[in-house]
């Protein structure tokens, strides 16, 4: 496969992807009226912002190791894996709240809010740990550039995604 082969590709699924996370986000919204009052009372908006945080720094190091890789000047492998590291922590923080939201009384079967939070985030998590598995399967032997570029996209997508997510689900809910 060329590296313009893999770029289309990679770019028509995170366009497929993409509206995806446009349905489940629109699913949030549409219900936002209806949710508002348990969000706001439930969320924990500086601890989602801490973790927001992590997978941020994580786009920055993801590129970093593909900056890393194209000039061929050292290892990507150290930037790769602060990535998956961040992404972990991302995670566990994702479970700790969900964790926090269950003590709570919050869970999917319960209310109209925890089913949409749930299925949003959820999604989105599952989105992280493929990206993690990716990150690892980059970090077992040499790679291309190209390929760690690719799982790169992945990554950032991942990030742009919860970017919007944290924005609809955290921002609108406490502003």
């Amino acid at each position: 496969m060329t590296q313009q082969q893999a770029k289309l590709g990679m770019g028509l699924f995170l366009a497929s992807e993409s509206v995806f996370f446009l349905m489940l986000i629109a699913a949030f919204v549409i219900f936002r009226d209806v949710t508002l009052k348990e969000a706001a009372t439930t969320l924990n908006f500086p601890f989602a912002a801490a973790c927001t945080a992590c997978l941020f720094m994580s786009d920055l190091t993801v590129w970093q190791g593909v900056r890393v890789a194209e000039r061929k000047d050292g290892s990507p492998r150290v930037w790769l894996a602060a990535t998956a590291l961040l992404g972990l922590l991302f995670l566990s923080g994702q479970g700790a709240e969900y964790l926090s939201l269950s003590h709570r009384g919050v869970s999917m079967s319960e209310s109209l809010f925890g089913t949409t939070l749930f299925t949003l985030t959820g999604i989105h998590g599952l989105h992280v740990l493929i990206g993690i598995a990716l990150l690892a399967t980059m970090l077992s032997t040499a790679r291309p550039a190209v390929e760690i570029e690719m799982v790169a996209a992945f990554w950032v997508f991942v990030g742009g995604v919860w970017i919007v997510i944290f924005s609809v689900v955290y921002l609108w809910t406490f502003l």
